[in-house]
């Protein structure tokens, strides 16, 4: 009997250990975007949506290993002019929807509250679209070969700061840099602020 009490405190302490050491939660948030494209063109930065989940494992008091799975809206906006000139007319709105698996670290410079992290994010173009503002041509445009230029799988680099509280509800900034270009033939590079925040539960 001793024995078998012993065994099951034994199992319960490693259980308890390894909820601790474990963390999920989910986030949500905006993203502000451009592509850089390598070559002279009027490119403004665009408005997007950001959500998904996370996964965390503590390594330490100072350290987290953290994994994410989420949905981010990306892409520019290009201005389009009147034929006379400097009058501006229609945005032309670029859309890129990506899958993001981030795989970061987090540090805890106090070991608490405050934090930083960085790491690699591979990520997949799971969709894209390109709509012209109060553009109405009398006929559709075919975007297939548009979207067949395009790369489904790229990398960024992450980089960003935070802020966790103690009841779970956290602040999140990153950069996003693009270290593979966006399309087939040329060099477009993503580039994003991403402002999120959060619940671990």
């Amino acid at each position: 009997m001793k024995t078998r009490m012993i065994l099951l405190s034994l199992c319960a302490c490693f259980c308890i250990q390894m909820r601790a050491q474990w963390g999920y939660g989910v986030k949500a948030g905006v993203v502000y975007s451009k592509q850089s494209v390598g070559y002279d063109m009027d490119i403004d930065s665009k408005w997007g949506l950001a959500a998904g989940g996370i996964v965390t494992y503590s390594l330490s008091d100072h350290f987290d290993l953290q994994g994410e799975l989420y949905y981010a809206n990306r892409g520019y906006k290009i201005t389009i002019y009147t034929d006379m000139g400097a009058e501006k007319a229609h945005d032309w709105v670029f859309s890129y929807h990506y899958i993001n698996m981030p795989l970061l670290l987090k540090c805890f410079p106090t070991g608490k509250g405050f934090y930083l992290l960085a790491g690699p994010e591979p990520e997949y173009l799971a969709d894209m679209k390109n709509t012209i503002k109060n553009w109405k041509p009398e006929e559709p445009v075919d975007d297939t070969e548009w979207k067949e230029g395009h790369t489904r799988w790229g990398c960024s680099l992450v980089g960003g700061i935070g802020a966790i509280m103690n009841n779970g509800i956290f602040v999140d900034l990153r950069y996003n840099y693009g270290l593979t270009s966006a399309l087939k033939d040329g060099k477009s590079k993503n580039r994003s602020l991403e402002l999120s925040v959060g619940y671990m539960f």
